[in-house]
């Protein structure tokens, strides 16, 4: 899904990245999520729908009567976004790659991933400056007082921690050409694939992380042998009682795997050291499964009472169940500013 403001270069690069794949070999395809509404207005209301569709600037000038025409269609069909999201995909399910443009739903992958969930969703938001966006897509300044300008700073520049969410990849445009977004296909995406040969699991920057973290048992196993490998300290959270004192602990509710092997889960409390980890330390969590969310919820509960903030942790998963719609669990309770990488994904645990 390719995400971002109006103008920032949504379609452009969507396109681009399409040619990327379909020279390497991969089925691909774009699709904008959005054009069902604007023929829709365009039926109700008499607009040109080729236009709508083609020119840039005739829909600018329709954009306020869009998204009101939209925001009534989904008063009346609350599950709009979702009819909107299956429609798209539907015709496209033997594609290796299928991008969709359009969307302007705040964490999508959260949001449509249990829709799919044979299916890896990825969120790639494209920044841009407010003035690359008055450059390079036409436009108007009125553009200033509108509701896309919040995720900006006072320089006009894109500033990332205004989103609610962690898009799975970001992608700035402010470079001339599409040799940029050729490169970001080959650097990021392509690893998905496992023809690529070069393809590898991997996590940006070691040197700026402090700590590999792992809830004992599953992904104890993964994470001890990460931490070996990249270097990093290992800060183990274990069932209450197993670490010597002091500790600081958190209630976790039953997850996915221990409610189907218990007829009466209960809740337990996980715990760590009191000082294991420095406040605003940068941790990686590394887990086997995520499925409901809950065992990753009361970890992050607990990072956050040890004075680590969401946006210092990345999260490692072996696989992941979109089906139980952990990553919307997360974000509920305030932890969607979280980035959280899969291996794999399944659609049945």
């Amino acid at each position: 899904m390719v995400t971002g403001e109006s103008c920032a270069g949504k379609d452009y690069y969507a396109e681009t990245w399409v040619s990327v794949f379909t020279n390497k070999g991969f089925t691909a395809r774009v699709i904008s999520i959005s054009d069902t509404t604007k023929r829709e207005y365009a039926a109700a209301t008499g607009a040109d729908a080729k236009r709508l569709l083609r020119d840039r600037r005739y829909k600018e000038q329709h954009r306020t009567a869009l998204t009101a025409f939209f925001q009534e269609q989904l008063r009346q069909r609350p599950q709009l976004r979702e009819e909107h999201f299956l429609d798209a995909v539907k015709d496209a399910m033997d594609m290796d790659v299928f991008l969709i443009t359009g969307m302007r739903d705040e964490a999508p992958v959260a949001t449509f991933s249990h829709l799919v969930p044979n299916s890896r969703l990825l969120e790639v938001n494209i920044q841009a400056t407010k003035e690359t966006r008055r450059v390079r897509g036409g436009c108007q300044k009125s553009d200033d007082n509108d509701d896309s300008m919040e995720h900006h700073n006072k320089n006009g520049s894109w500033d990332i921690t205004a989103l609610a969410h962690s898009p799975s990849f970001l992608f700035r445009n402010d470079l001339a050409g599409n040799e940029a977004a050729k490169k970001f296909v080959e650097t990021h995406l392509l690893a998905f694939f496992p023809r690529q040969p070069a393809a590898t699991f991997q996590y940006g920057d070691w040197a700026t992380v402090h700590s590999v973290v792992c809830c004992e048992v599953g992904g104890l196993v993964f994470a001890s042998a990460l931490a070996l490998r990249v270097g990093v300290p290992l800060a183990l959270i274990r069932e209450a009682g197993k670490l010597p004192p002091p500790t600081i602990s958190v209630i976790k509710s039953p997850s996915h795997i221990s409610s189907s092997a218990s007829a009466d889960p209960k809740e337990k409390r996980i715990e760590m050291g009191l000082n294991i980890l420095p406040r605003g330390a940068s941790v990686v969590v590394v887990d086997d499964v995520l499925a409901t969310g809950e065992t990753l919820c009361a970890v992050l509960q607990l990072l956050d009472e040890a004075g680590i903030s969401a946006e210092d942790v990345n999260v490692m998963v072996v696989t992941e169940f979109p089906v139980h719609r952990g990553r919307e669990l997360l974000r509920r309770r305030g932890f969607g500013q979280v980035n959280i990488q899969s291996l794999l994904v399944f659609d049945r645990a």
